[in-house]
């Protein structure tokens, strides 16, 4: 089955580096909440969207036998892959 691993490992480590975590010292889930907007960047924020919607693809039927988006499984590149075919 497909897992969000690797969106949910960018998603940690993004948070881990914002001054919501390494300045005002919260925990990341409490990063998470909209209010700390202001400490928390952009990209993190696009991070935890992206994994949040590879969350809710899991669920749906068509996707679930696909895999989410955005990585290919195992050691193969995307450059790979395309190559193939």
């Amino acid at each position: 089955m497909p897992s969000c691993a690797q969106f949910y490992e960018s998603l940690m480590e993004c948070l881990a580096e914002s001054d919501c975590v390494m300045k005002k010292g919260n925990l990341p889930k409490v990063c998470l909440d909209k209010s700390h907007d202001d400490t928390v960047s952009k990209d993190c924020r696009l991070k935890q969207q992206a994994y949040f919607e590879c969350k809710s693809r899991l669920l749906n039927p068509r996707t679930r036998m696909r895999g989410p988006y955005g990585y290919y499984p195992g050691d193969q590149k995307h450059d790979d892959v395309s190559s193939k075919s």
